[in-house]
């Protein structure tokens, strides 16, 4: 077995070394600086993920015709195209694109020339023949005018009447009829177009783009007098005829007529390529009909089948969404990187007010993040609520109902948790993450802001549950008048004031139930001591007490002297009355472990420590504090207290027994260092803490006064005090100069009142008093033996 030993070597080797990185890589999170980040960052993270839009992963395939499985509402406003609008749209501006005609200049030149050179050649052919075409006899040879006649057709292109041609011949294809008829064809295409096209109404009124094929340039032109359809030239053709030829015969001028309608020709012929181009780019370029969702509109809801125009809706939503995601991670993390700035911002702000280098100090951070998260959760639930109510009461709208929301929760409850300045870091920090919310607006945020400061430095010292109610009526009307203000700045004195009104009423109302409701969740799980339950603490029939009465009266009458002394001190200087009065019931309480150890429970003359020597002695007396932190953790006084009880000796000496050693005969004791005498602290870091201590101090001292008179209660209460002082015991709390004779002056008054003198009664009154005293002594004997 001894070749294995050296692979269990290398087993426990390898574990070993995965035990030590284990403990060293979670080392890290006992530090407290490493909790505060981790904290900050991990609540901001939440609270970017509650106000960033929300991010999609995924696109349903919805179809025509299915059953919607859950509501789908938008998130923001989006544009939604409707295709068979968007098609509609394609054929009238198809419709509308003018058509394209080719005019061609060139024809009356080409028909001007054609008919030139034609009557040239029957004027050469006519000279030729001797006057046109007449025989040697004098008689005209039919033959070769039927011939002549021909080749002139051939040259015009046109079919002669017998009559057309022997005009011309009569008028011997002069070159003033040349010229005449040149003339006539050039006038009659001046500024008109001839087509073979019937115009219809629609492209009369919107007209024609006439493009020149010799310069290639393209003209719109809407004059419908310009415009002749070859068909129905004979009026303008007639006019034409008459204006040239005014000063022949009605036989040339029919002849001109009849032989110039031939020839016309069109000069504009419609471009069926060119127009269906037009019509295509002008499709192309028709863009899209869309119309618009709105934000929180709702697109379709749970159970309804998808129609067309549903179908349409959810695919440019989902469309967009996937456009907009990159938009919604920069989005999220604006807002992220934007709390947390503010946070830190906050924080370093408050630190020397709020933030203690003690480890409840990331408790609080805790709860001061989860309470902004609920604030934030709260006000987003209240707009879906508002946005439901208006649904189904119209005439309540919207931005009317938001004033109900609890915008005064956070800080409110904060102030009751913590204190009202840390109240004052939340109203600011949720007020500007509400503008956000609310579009940007400055009427929510303010208006928010205004509530939560009035409410939180209204809210403190609260000990009655119907002081939630009172607070609430009290934030109600804050936030009316706040609603009167916004609309007097906005301008926007509208008709529904007075429900606003209302709803500010009702929101402060509500937010008060609200955190009457929350508080003690937050007390029971975080060990917040708030005045609720310091006044549960102060009930004297708690155990503690009970046990103290029996095992350690006179540490008990002890305590409940002090008690009145520090709430009278702390209502003097403004601190915690309450919590000063509770936590001095409770400072002693670590006695009932030994309580035949403390002088003030030693009913014989019998003193324990008297068979110890001073360091054992000291460390009875010194364990006390210990006893009483892990007593007061037993019974969940909370860390308040617990931290008193720990401070409320300070780091100060055991000077009896310190004394007692320096002058004991054995030189090992006589050797012992003067902080093997010394309670471990903390000093005291509250207010409370530091007048628990002065009064324990004080009223031990007042003890030993043989004769205690007025002036030397005051002499003893101020070198006491001074004493303390000296020795800097309440260097890190708050105490000021001005507060310890405050406290000197309140201690001296009480003390006062407590040894106050009293009339010596005569004798036998003494006599008739004791025996009356004896006899029901013996009664309750006798009772207390019967029950």
């Amino acid at each position: 077995m001894n070749f294995l030993e050296p692979i269990k070597n290398k087993v426990t080797n390898i574990f070993k070394i995965l035990k030590d990185k284990n403990n060293f890589s979670f080392e890290f999170l006992k530090n407290r600086t490493f909790q505060k980040w981790a904290i900050a960052v991990t609540l901001c993270l939440i609270l970017a993920i509650i106000m960033a839009p929300q991010l999609r992963t995924y696109e349903p395939d919805f179809k025509l015709g299915m059953i919607v499985p859950k509501n789908i509402k938008a998130d923001y406003s989006f544009l939604v195209e409707d295709p068979v609008a968007t098609e509609q749209k394609k054929m009238e501006d198809a419709e509308n694109v003018k058509q394209v005609y080719d005019y061609d200049i060139k024809v009356q030149e080409n028909i001007k020339t054609r008919l030139i050179k034609a009557l040239t050649a029957a004027a050469e052919n006519y000279n030729r023949s001797l006057q046109g075409k007449i025989s040697k006899s004098g008689v005209p040879d039919v033959g070769k005018l039927q011939k002549d006649k021909k080749i002139l057709e051939k040259y015009l292109g046109i079919y002669l009447s017998s009559e057309e041609f022997y005009v011309l011949n009569e008028n011997k294809f002069s070159d003033k009829l040349r010229q005449k008829l040149s003339k006539l064809i050039i006038s009659f295409y001046d500024n008109k177009f001839i087509t073979n096209n019937v115009f219809s109404n629609p492209e009369k009124q919107k007209g024609i783009i006439v493009r020149n094929l010799k310069t290639k340039i393209e003209e719109e032109i809407k004059d419908q007098s310009l415009f002749f359809n070859i068909q129905e030239i004979d009026a303008a053709l007639l006019k034409t005829v008459n204006m040239v030829f005014k000063d022949d015969d009605d036989n040339l001028k029919d002849t001109a007529f009849s032989l110039t309608k031939k020839l016309i020709e069109p000069n504009l012929t419609f471009n069926k390529e060119a127009t269906e181009k037009k019509r295509l780019a002008i499709i192309g370029e028709t863009n899209a009909t869309f119309f618009q969702i709105q934000k929180n509109e709702m697109i379709v809801r749970e159970g309804e089948k998808i129609g067309y125009l549903e179908l349409a809706k959810l695919n440019a939503f989902y469309n967009s969404t996937r456009d907009k995601n990159f938009s919604r991670y920069t989005i999220f993390l604006g807002f992220f990187f934007t709390s947390l700035f503010l946070s830190i911002i906050l924080y370093l702000w408050r630190t020397r007010n709020w933030i203690t280098t003690s480890a409840r100090s990331n408790v609080d951070l805790l709860v001061f993040g989860i309470i902004a998260l609920l604030q934030i959760v709260f006000i987003k639930m209240g707009i879906f609520i508002s946005t439901a109510v208006n649904k189904a009461f119209p005439f309540l709208p919207t931005e009317t109902c938001f004033f109900a929301i609890p915008f005064a929760f956070g800080a409110m409850t904060i102030a009751i948790l913590i204190n009202r300045n840390v109240a004052m870091i939340i109203s600011v920090l949720t007020s500007l993450m509400i503008g956000f919310i609310f579009d940007e607006k400055i009427t929510f945020p303010l208006f928010s802001f205004l509530g939560s400061v009035a409410a939180s430095y209204q809210i403190v010292r609260i000990r009655q549950r119907s002081v939630f109610l009172r607070i609430g009526l009290f934030l109600g009307i804050i936030n009316m008048a706040a609603i009167i203000c916004l609309n007097l700045i906005t301008g926007n004195v509208s008709n529904d004031l007075f429900l606003k009104l209302i709803m500010g009423l009702v929101g402060g109302v509500f937010t008060g139930i609200l955190v009457a409701g929350i508080t003690p969740i937050f007390e029971s799980i975080f060990g917040f001591i708030t005045d609720f339950k310091l006044l549960e603490l102060a009930n004297l029939n708690q155990p503690l007490f009970q046990r103290m009465i029996i095992e350690a009266p006179g540490t008990y009458h002890h305590s409940i002297i002090v008690s009145s002394m520090v709430e009278a001190a702390a209502e003097a200087i403004g601190a915690n009355s309450l919590l000063a009065k509770v936590s001095a019931y409770y400072h002693d309480i670590g006695k009932l472990m030994k309580p035949q150890y403390f002088i003030e429970n030693q009913l014989t003359n019998e003193n324990k420590h008297d068979k110890l020597s001073p360091k054992m002695s000291s460390l009875i007396i010194i364990s006390h504090v210990k006893d009483g932190c892990e007593l007061a953790a037993k019974a969940k006084l909370g860390q308040q207290i617990t931290n008193i009880i720990r401070e409320h000796h300070g780091t100060s000496i055991v000077s009896f027994f310190y004394d007692k050693a320096k002058k004991d005969k054995d030189e090992s004791i006589r050797s012992l260092s003067e902080s093997d005498f010394l309670y471990p602290g903390p000093k005291p870091q509250t207010k409370e803490a530091g007048l628990v201590m002065l009064g324990d101090v004080v009223e031990a001292s007042s003890r030993t006064l043989s004769n205690p008179t007025p002036a030397r209660i005051r002499s003893l209460v101020r070198e006491r005090i001074e004493r303390i002082y000296m020795d800097g015991q309440l260097d890190e709390c708050e105490l000021t100069l001005k507060n310890l004779n405050t406290i000197a002056e309140t201690f001296t008054k009480i003390l006062t009142g407590i040894f106050h003198h009293r009339v010596d009664y005569p004798e036998s009154s003494q006599k008739e008093t004791n025996g009356k005293k004896e006899i029901n002594e013996i009664t309750d004997r006798q009772q207390s033996k019967q029950n």
